[in-house]
């Protein structure tokens, strides 16, 4: 319909103002096309700039994430995977009644105050002051991968005061006595204090257990409890244990090293440690010396299984369901955009089908007059 713009028109008035009110209409209809084809190309654009942005973002966030990984050192996710424990090591093996005739252990020595109790346990000390004890593998360990599960036992007449602890040892020599927890000072390769007593004061609980790994050219320091030569330790409460307290360490050359400590409930591990590309010397020995000073405590090892030991990798599908289910905060953000564009764009194309339906409806409807 044309639009009447004189009185005089040759259409009646009342035609006029429907004639009139229609054009309004369709103007109407299509300014707010216009402005919601304005508004998808608007959103379509953002759309495509958080896609495009997306991959940068992501590296940027894994680049942060890795650069703070190895500023701190994770010393206690697990690693990945699972261990097969094969044929076991008869000559780093140890059980009751520990000796044979002779007095002798085919596998193990043992001297200082060290007492075989041929029912129940090796004790290294008892719990008296000033004593040194120890018991060493008469062999080096010479597998590449390999488990060792010992159990032990820490107890004494104190509630209080008590210590100072034990030590287990993987090192290239062996069987000599010393002041470090009864073994030698400068040793070369790993060793694990089951510290009790604290000689200075600590931000974390005692017992701790504290691993320090020594080329042979550092020394022990006392007065921090090792403190300052090493961060690999973890806060375990295992003297005077309600369950068998054992410890299961885990080891794969050029891999990782895991101390493992049950001492709440039976069969359940808390992991204490996880050492990552750790190499021990060639073929080190195993050993576990114990020591008191002014205060004291028994000091027991009751067994030793040692097993070699097949590390199985994750299957490859893993790290990648790993991967997309871990996201940094910058990933997170672009989810969220990109889920709140998508929805204004559904809302955008509801609005735009409303408007077209609304304007067919009239238009059928002004037909009928």
């Amino acid at each position: 319909m044309r639009k009447c713009r004189q009185p005089d028109d040759l259409m009646s008035l009342a035609d006029c103002s429907q004639s009139n009110a229609q054009s309004g209409q369709r103007r109407a209809r299509r300014k707010g096309v216009r402005g919601l084809s304005s508004v998808l190309l608007l959103l379509q654009a953002l759309l495509l700039l958080s896609t495009v942005a997306r991959p940068a973002l992501a590296k940027k966030a894994d680049k942060k994430s890795a650069a703070a990984a190895a500023a701190a050192p994770d010393y206690k996710t697990r690693v990945p995977g699972t261990v097969e424990r094969t044929l076991p090591i008869r000559s780093h093996s140890l059980f009751a009644p520990y000796v044979d005739a002779d007095l002798q252990n085919r596998w193990f020595d043992f001297g200082g105050t060290a007492i075989v109790n041929t029912n129940k346990h090796i004790r290294l000390t008892q719990d008296r002051p000033s004593q040194a004890g120890w018991l060493w593998s008469r062999l080096p360990i010479t597998p590449t991968g390999f488990e060792i599960e010992f159990e032990f036992r820490v107890d004494g007449k104190s509630n209080t005061l008590f210590g100072d602890g034990f030590a287990v040892w993987l090192t290239s020599s062996r069987a000599t006595q010393g002041p470090v927890f009864g073994n030698e000072d400068l040793w070369r390769g790993l060793a694990i204090f089951f510290d009790t007593y604290a000689n200075s004061r600590h931000s974390w609980a005692f017992p701790q257990i504290l691993a320090i790994n020594n080329d042979g050219t550092t020394s022990y320091d006392h007065g921090s409890d090792g403190a300052t030569q090493s961060e690999i330790r973890c806060s375990i409460d295992f003297r005077r244990t309600d369950v068998a307290a054992k410890a299961k360490m885990t080891y794969f050359r050029n891999n990782y090293f895991e101390l493992a400590i049950q001492h709440r409930a039976w069969d359940e591990y808390e992991t204490c440690f996880v050492i990552r590309n750790l190499t021990l010397p060639g073929s080190p020995f195993l050993g576990f010396t114990a020591a008191t000073g002014d205060v004291s405590d028994d000091h027991d090892i009751v067994s030793v299984s040692a097993y070699n030991a097949l590390y199985h990798s994750p299957s490859a599908n893993a790290p990648k369901r790993s991967r997309r289910s871990s996201s940094s905060a910058g990933s997170k953000f672009l989810r969220f955009v990109t889920t709140l564009i998508k929805w204004l764009a559904i809302l955008v194309v509801i609005g735009v089908a409303a408007i077209a339906f609304r304007g067919w409806k009239t238009q059928r409807n002004n037909k009928r007059f």
